[in-house]
């Protein structure tokens, strides 16, 4: 017990001073797990609907050199792209007319509402509800398949894969080999680990004295220095997000935040789909002009009743999308820097997990999937 005392001591005097123990080529090898399972997870769901609700015919709309699903998902990736450039506008915007943690939550929820606007942007773009062959949403109509490729969003799991590579770099520097903590402890003490600047390099004194050689390598170790500096403040505010040092999130804690992410897509996708594709709001203009021609002269009892499911569809719009909206943006401001050290990364996962989990069962189920 004495001696696990001491090493963390030890681990936690190196941490105070940004140095943590381990190997940087485990961690990488390690992290590597997580593209890997972000790679099966799509696979696997990419498959699905072809496995468990296979349809005899597929017509595709699209043309020969341009197959399916190759526009779904260049508009998801599109419209994620979009979305992802507009969050730091949005929290600059926030940020002057609102305190940080506000604004922080503020910028959040609006790009909740306009990630979900794109979705149903999407929907009308490819023009859904021009070829649906039947009059509701259910798994065996084509659109299904359109709107599944929709939600696979390809886009926003490799830029968090990459953004996490990208978080993992910056401690590529400071990772102590394990057995030598001690060592490195005591050179940190005496002053030895660091790499100091040469006082005042460019004085006119010392710049006649240096030779052109010299003068680059005073460069190189300040522009080393701003290096490290800058390197420092990154992982300091990536701290401040999460709480606790990137290199300490485990990787199955990863693994399930990419899961997370394309199955939270998905549910809330078909979601918000099923619900639009109900409502007049998704009919092309011609067919509600149809419509109202023959609410008006028809007296044909199947007009009758394929008007009144027009009619009363307005319903499941107006109630499922304020749902996803809130579903969406809860799970959102868990990962903000306001609530994410509070609730911790673990917890943010797991939550993120369940309410993924229940939004694609629920989503499949309004598609008829289920039953």
């Amino acid at each position: 017990p004495g001696g696990d005392d001491d090493n963390d001591d030890v681990e936690w005097e190196l941490q105070n001073n940004g140095l943590y123990i381990g190997s940087y080529s485990r961690v990488l090898l390690l992290n590597a797990f997580v593209p890997l399972f972000a790679a099966v997870t799509f696979t696997v769901l990419a498959l699905l609907p072809d496995l468990a609700w296979p349809i005899a015919d597929f017509p595709s709309p699209y043309p020969a050199s341009f197959p399916f699903p190759l526009p779904e998902i260049l508009i998801s990736s599109a419209f994620f792209s979009l979305a992802h450039l507009l969050r730091v506008p949005l929290f600059s915007l926030a940020s002057l007319l609102l305190p940080s943690e506000s604004a922080c939550l503020a910028s959040t929820f609006l790009h909740v509402f306009i990630t979900n606007g794109l979705r149903l942007a999407a929907l009308a773009i490819i023009q859904v509800r021009h070829t649906m062959d039947y009059p509701i949403p259910t798994c065996q109509d084509p659109a299904f398949r359109t709107v599944w490729w929709l939600s696979l969003n390809f886009a926003e799991v490799l830029a968090a894969i990459v953004q996490g590579y990208e978080q993992l770099t910056l401690y590529r520097d400071v990772m102590v080999p394990e057995g030598r903590e001690t060592e490195f402890l005591e050179r940190l003490k005496s002053g030895s680990l660091d790499d100091p600047l040469l006082e005042n390099p460019y004085s006119p004194e010392r710049e006649d004295e240096l030779e052109d050689g010299e003068t680059r390598s005073v460069e190189s170790r300040i522009d080393r220095g701003l290096e490290k500096l800058l390197a420092i403040k990154m992982r300091e505010e990536l701290e401040e997000v999460y709480g606790i040092p990137v290199i300490k999130i485990p990787v199955f804690i990863s693994c399930l935040q990419r899961f997370n992410s394309i199955i939270l897509s998905i549910g809330l996708s078909l979601l918000l789909s099923a619900a639009y594709l109900r409502s007049p709001l998704s009919l092309p203009l011609s067919d509600q002009n149809q419509l109202f021609v023959h609410q008006s002269q028809s007296q044909s009892l199947s007009d009758q009743l394929l008007m009144r499911s027009y009619n009363s569809s307005h319903v499941p719009f107006i109630i499922t999308t304020p749902l996803v909206l809130l579903i969406h943006a809860i799970l959102a401001a868990l990962h903000t820097p306001a609530l994410l050290p509070r609730v911790g990364v673990h917890t943010a996962a797991y939550v993120g997990v369940l309410v993924g989990i229940m939004s694609f069962f629920a989503g499949l189920a309004v598609w008829g999937a289920l039953s």
